[in-house]
């Protein structure tokens, strides 16, 4: 029986940079000559300017289509392609890459952005994080069920769920990526980071860097990361 995992890309402009293009184009290549088992489906949701909206429209489609998996992917990154097969592999139900923030500093879409706030699972070879953003995130048909228990439905016909949205607490902004990741905490679902890998992401520029070693950086006497 094949495993269906839905690829879910938000594009609101209706374009992918080409660094990303030449990684799907991998990804299906490789799955064809060393995965049979694997059914990918690669999905855009095009011309949304609210990304909330075009997840949850992505999830929606997923979910009823009884996909195994979905991964969370942006149009605006580009990765090593066995990260994306090293996602798929790993036992746990929720996981996902650090991806670089487009700023000049070096910070990441983990957060807290503390280090030392995360702890490092010996088991899974994986960080267990609090948060961790939606630009590269593989989610379990576990993860994904519960993500769709605990959300309201927003149209008359139940048929999509408020899986991302943007709350205001407290005079805060809590985004999507918050809010997937406190959900999967209360149904007991950890969530974590494969650190080996880090994502690419592009913007007025290509913004790379090595969450590996800035966590490793982070552990040192001293230092505040």
């Amino acid at each position: 029986m094949s495993r269906i995992v839905y690829i879910a890309t938000p594009s609101y402009d209706g374009k992918t940079v080409c660094d990303f293009t030449v990684c799907m184009a991998e990804i299906f290549r490789i799955a064809a000559q060393k995965h049979p088992d694997l059914e990918l489906r690669l999905h855009f949701w095009m011309n949304e300017a609210l990304v909330q909206k075009a997840r949850n429209n992505l999830f929606a489609m997923a979910f009823h289509a009884g996909a195994s998996d979905i991964v969370f992917i942006d149009a605006d990154q580009s990765f090593p392609v066995q990260a994306f097969f090293d996602l798929l592999n790993h036992p746990v139900d929720a996981v996902g890459i650090p991806t670089p923030m487009k700023v000049d500093d070096e910070r990441y879409n983990i957060r807290p952005e503390m280090v030392s706030a995360h702890e490092w699972d010996k088991g899974a070879g994986l960080l267990k994080v609090k948060v961790i953003g939606t630009g590269m995130l593989r989610l379990s048909r576990r993860a994904m069920q519960s993500l769709w228990d605990q959300s309201a439905p927003y149209n008359d016909d139940g048929e999509k769920r408020l899986i991302c949205d943007i709350q205001i607490i407290d005079g805060g902004m809590i985004s999507e990526d918050v809010q997937i990741c406190d959900k999967l905490h209360l149904a007991g679902i950890p969530v974590y980071a494969d650190i080996r890998y880090t994502c690419d992401h592009f913007g007025a520029k290509k913004y790379v860097g090595n969450y590996l070693n800035h966590y490793a950086k982070g552990l040192l006497p001293g230092e505040k990361k």
